[in-house]
């Protein structure tokens, strides 16, 4: 009854209304406003999310509710909702007895204790296998028609060597013949090897942060620079591509594994400027990549 009410007020409204388009217009503003959707954030993670939003206004928040949000953490943040990735924890202890440094075919690298493992805090440039055999020099342009080992050094460029070192294919990285590219009782990390380093900065509360961890003070591009929490000083090399040419110098920093896949890549990390990640990928293993020695 009370539909047929209002049903019957509405038509006498019309019919009081001197102009019909006027009363036409009317009817498609109520129509308009029964149906207009409602606006505002749709993103979930964002501080101002609205879960009754239809369509998205631009209005996200992300920063004013980021923090630490895990309670376990040094600098957790009562207040925060979203987890920014700033954690910070007391670090595990590094148990690892490493020596100071090592000198291997004329060059003194310094070495150092990260969690059970020690590193060399520098690239390897040695022109050399581990039993004295020289390691073939090539051009980059050459490594894509390589089946052996080989090195080469950026641009051919002295001074990127001299602060970089030399980019080794992954043929050289894999190999044991003539004892391996580094000096005895070292080697190229292990896929596994890559992992525990990874396991230890998880624990030490790096998990979204572990490249920022090992990536030097200084000389990334676009201001990428890390902290360097444990000396690793990891730079930026750039790799040489399977075109034949040298990209990345500063952007990147690519180390090999020793590991390979079951299609003959290479299993290796990169430090990037414009990521605070180690991240993992394979490369074709005429690549020519950074390496770092792990002590056996």
């Amino acid at each position: 009854m009370a539909v047929w009410l209002g049903f019957d007020f509405f038509l006498a409204f019309l019919s009081g209304m001197k102009n019909f388009s006027l009363a036409f217009t009317f009817l498609l503003f109520l129509v308009f406003l029964g149906c207009r959707e409602e606006e505002g954030c749709t993103y979930p993670n964002a501080c101002n999310f609205n879960s009754d939003a239809i369509v998205d206004d631009g209005s996200c928040d992300f920063l004013t509710c980021a923090g630490c949000t895990d309670s376990e953490a040094l600098n957790f943040d009562p207040t925060a909702t979203v987890d920014d990735g700033s954690c910070e924890y007391d670090p595990p202890p590094t148990t690892a007895d490493c020596v100071s440094s090592l000198s291997f075919d004329n060059y003194d690298y310094p070495i150092v204790a990260i969690g059970d493992q020690c590193w060399f805090a520098a690239n390897l440039r040695t022109t050399v296998f581990g039993d004295g055999t020289i390691i073939p020099e090539e051009t980059a342009s050459n490594f894509p028609n390589l089946n052996s080992p080989a090195r080469t050094s950026y641009n051919a460029a002295t001074s990127t060597f001299n602060a970089q070192g030399y980019l080794y294919n992954g043929i050289a990285a894999t190999t044991s013949q003539h004892g391996g590219l580094c000096p005895s009782g070292w080697h190229v990390p292990t896929e596994l090897d890559w992992m525990e380093l990874e396991s230890y900065l998880v624990v030490a509360g790096h998990g979204k942060r572990m490249g920022e961890a090992l990536k030097s003070e200084s000389g990334w591009a676009q201001n990428g620079n890390g902290t360097d929490d444990y000396g690793f000083n990891g730079s930026g090399g750039g790799h040489a591509w399977p075109d034949g040419n040298t990209y990345s110098l500063n952007f990147y920093g690519t180390y090999w594994s020793s590991t390979s896949t079951s299609s003959g890549d290479v299993m290796q990390r990169t430090l990037s400027s414009g990521s605070n990640q180690l991240n993992r990928s394979e490369y074709w293993a005429v690549t020519g990549c950074s390496v770092r020695c792990l002590e056996d």
